[in-house]
């Protein structure tokens, strides 16, 4: 006998047993009175359900919860991470307004600087005419005389602002000294004109000496703002 036959037979012996027990039981359950068959089959309803809840429904039931746990922990984090970011954006958004702002108003107040230089610059006597004027002045203050006028060293002076072609604005400080000799009441004449002349010079400093025979000499040093990078020349 081959073992495939073996295996045959063992399976319809299992058949026909288990046959045989079911007829047994179901005349045992058969012969049995109403109410204890009922209680037999909640026990083996019970004994079913149990045996379901155990393998089936409670694992499942505790793997859902926890996926959901997880679920709700996930989205309470992504929610914080949004509101934070929202936070963050605001934020930036406050801090972008808040440069912007100060940069404009920055700007305005540069742009009102420069426009008064300009007017300022304007009004003040070119670096290559303060000399000639200064002498014509004098010119007319006959009782004047002069004994030195030399130049200052010229200085750049750097500007908040930027020119047409994109680099830092640069203006001159173009300074000369006077030393004028004369009597007290032509000094004084000749500042004031110097003072109402319509193209104005700056004054940095004056003063004023008296000699053994009382003559008066006049130091005094102007300068002017000018574009001209050429410093200002004394001949000798």
């Amino acid at each position: 006998m081959t073992a495939a036959a073996r295996k045959s037979i063992n399976w319809v012996a299992l058949w026909n047993q288990g046959q045989l027990r079911w007829r047994r039981a179901r005349r045992s359950f058969d012969g049995r009175v109403l109410n204890e068959r009922r209680l037999l089959i909640i026990a083996v309803v019970a004994g079913l359900w149990f045996v379901v809840d155990s393998l089936w429904i409670t694992p499942g039931y505790k793997q859902l919860a926890a996926s959901l746990a997880r679920k709700n922990q996930a989205e309470q984090a992504v929610l914080a991470l949004q509101e934070r970011q929202r936070l963050q954006l605001q934020d930036m958004a406050r801090a972008q307004a808040a440069v912007k702002s100060e940069l404009q108003i920055t700007r305005e107040r540069m742009s009102r600087q420069q426009e008064a230089f300009e007017k300022a610059r304007q009004v003040l006597v070119p670096a290559r005419e303060m000399r000639a004027l200064l002498e014509g002045l004098l010119g007319e203050q006959k009782s004047l005389r002069v004994t030195s006028m030399k130049t200052l060293p010229r200085e750049a002076i750097q500007l908040p602002h930027v020119d047409r072609t994109g680099q830092a604005a640069v203006i001159y400080r173009h300074g000369l000294e006077i030393r004028v000799v004369g009597s007290f009441h032509d000094l004084l004449n000749w500042l004031r004109s110097v003072e109402s002349m319509p193209r104005k010079v700056m004054w940095d400093e004056m003063s004023l000496e008296a000699d053994d025979q009382a003559a008066l000499t006049l130091t005094l040093k102007v300068h002017t703002l000018s574009n001209d990078r050429e410093p200002l020349e004394m001949p000798p």
